[in-house]
């Protein structure tokens, strides 16, 4: 079996990877309706949205990747090995 090498954004940010592998989408861009930056989505809708400003793009993602790690852990009881 073939190997396949997660990328670095895997490896840096695990759940966000498991989310949009498996389970849903993440959108990033400010958004007037939810006054955010950054929103995690599954096929029910919105699960998760981020703060409406970040200094950089890597804090929304870190941002995301705690949100969603506490919410796979929560509602589906995943927890992704780092």
């Amino acid at each position: 079996m073939r190997k396949i090498a997660k990328s670095i954004e895997a490896v840096s940010h695990p759940h966000l990877w498991k989310w949009v592998s498996e389970f849903g989408t993440v959108e990033i861009g400010h958004c007037h309706q939810t006054r955010s930056f950054i929103r995690v989505f599954d096929e029910g809708g919105l699960v998760w949205k981020g703060r409406r400003d970040y200094p950089a793009l890597d804090a929304a993602l870190a941002d995301a990747e705690v949100g969603v790690s506490r919410w796979m852990r929560d509602e589906l009881g995943i927890t992704v090995a780092t």
